[in-house]
């Protein structure tokens, strides 16, 4: 399991110092970014040396909480599935231990050009040692 830690500021909330409710997905992209980087890849290095970029296919989440300003978020990110061109996670958020929101993540791994390619190799394998 990933964790990354957030702070939430006064952008990312509305009028009333709650969370705007498309924040959680910057936060758990975030997440997600850090979680690659762990790895030992960049984002830029995955695009420019083996034309493989990752795109969200499909989401699903649960709201269950509100965040609010200054709050500190730890995003806790497990990878449930690793197949050739695409692997699953489930992002939750808390905040002092308590679960406020829940989501799976279908990532697809594709060229340039769009197309759904094989993740790389040695991404994959690093990937499917962290089930």
């Amino acid at each position: 399991m990933f964790k990354f830690k957030a702070k939430v500021y006064y952008e990312d909330t509305d009028s009333g110092g709650v969370v705007y409710y498309a924040n959680y997905l910057k936060f758990i992209e975030r997440a997600r970014t850090d979680l690659i980087q762990n790895l030992g890849f960049s984002l830029n290095q995955l695009s420019s040396d083996l034309d493989s970029l990752f795109v969200v296919k499909k989401i699903e989440c649960e709201y269950m909480s509100s965040a609010r300003l200054e709050d500190e978020l730890f995003i806790k990110t497990k990878i449930l599935e690793v197949k050739n061109a695409s692997f699953r996670l489930q992002q939750n958020i808390e905040i002092k231990k308590k679960l406020i929101f829940t989501s799976e993540i279908l990532l697809v791994c594709i060229n340039s050009n769009g197309k759904p390619v094989k993740i790389p190799q040695k991404l994959s394998e690093l990937l499917n040692q962290n089930v």
